[in-house]
């Protein structure tokens, strides 16, 4: 964001405000006091011009999708001395195998943000029916997306500090699916208690009120039955992976969960596999995209990644087998 004259610092703020961060947050992640950090943010608002967080999400929302619309400076060609299973030019390195050296989240880069909660087939298909997305819609979408990042990373000891701030509550009565989230979240960093607690509400069918879906509850009960190491549980988490009829937010989340298990149960080719599908979804969605007349990443970055070779094309064959 050049020409504000935003320090890293402010820079990283509103990241994380963008995210769906509370003060508190930011200050665990940046490593400051809660009452320096309102500091900062006070000073940040005045920086650039605005009354309150939620103006501040704004602004960076649209100064960051100004950028993005910009033409990208093409990326260098990869050598041609490169792997079949290389990505993004790191010799030798499967996806597979960085999304277990580093993090799911990492592996997938931007294509992961083609999957999940308010994702950008949601951006578009919203935009393509002509309807305006206001800040209710945007201050829920970064606390879904943050919710998200955190499942694929495998950053579960967030949803603890989430749940012991008392968030699960007000998602409960605000937002179920995002409280659902947060409750597989829980359940697969092994809080027992506190997803207990959240999943009994989300559980209860109350008259007059929105809950979560029969198949949001059905993969919840599944995750904790996988979890014990329960054969049926497992199977049955596969199966809501692999079902492409589907609401395809719980096919996702199914899918980050199996690469989860595998990785705890040490099975590695499993793993590996579970990271690869994930990649064949976020491929999908990014064709589903261009169908509906979206560029989802820009002509520059494809033209210098080079025309599919036959490698690359057995690859992309590959990842679709993986899918189905």
């Amino acid at each position: 964001m050049k020409g504000t004259g935003m320090d890293t610092r402010g820079r990283q703020m509103l990241e994380l405000l963008a995210e769906g961060a509370s003060a508190r947050i930011v200050a665990r992640k940046l490593g400051y006091s809660e009452g320096t950090t309102r500091v900062y943010l006070h000073n940040l608002y005045k920086a650039i011009g605005v009354r309150n967080k939620t103006e501040a999400v704004i602004w960076y929302l649209n100064r960051t999708r100004n950028q993005e619309a910009r033409p990208a400076a093409p990326l260098p060609a990869p050598a041609r001395t490169q792997p079949a299973n290389a990505i993004d030019g790191l010799a030798g390195l499967s996806l597979g195998d960085m999304a277990l050296n580093e993090d799911l989240y990492t592996a997938l880069g931007i294509m992961g943000s083609f999957l999940g909660p308010y994702g950008h087939v949601w951006e578009a298909a919203l935009r393509l029916k002509g309807e305006s997305i206001d800040e209710r819609i945007v201050a829920r979408r970064a606390q879904s997306r943050l919710l998200w990042r955190a499942l694929v990373k495998g950053d579960f000891a967030y949803a603890k500090l989430l749940h012991d701030e008392g968030i699960g509550e007000r998602l409960l009565r605000d937002s179920p699916s995002d409280a659902w989230l947060l409750a597989c979240l829980l359940v697969l960093g092994g809080y027992s208690s506190a997803s207990e607690r959240l999943t009994a509400p989300l559980m209860l069918k109350r008259k007059g009120a929105t809950g979560i879906t029969a198949r949001e509850a059905s993969l919840l009960r599944v995750l904790g039955e996988a979890l014990e190491g329960r054969d049926a549980g497992i199977a049955a988490l596969r199966d809501s992976a692999a079902d492409g009829t589907r609401n395809p937010i719980v096919k996702q989340v199914a899918m980050a969960a199996l690469f989860h298990l595998h990785r705890v149960r040490r099975d590695m080719d499993a793993a590996r596999a579970a990271a690869k599908a994930m990649w064949a979804e976020a491929e999908s969605a990014r064709q589903q995209l261009e169908a509906m007349g979206v560029r989802p990443i820009a002509r520059e970055q494809a033209a210098a990644r080079g025309a599919k070779a036959p490698r690359e094309a057995a690859n992309t064959r590959e990842r679709a087998t993986v899918a189905r």
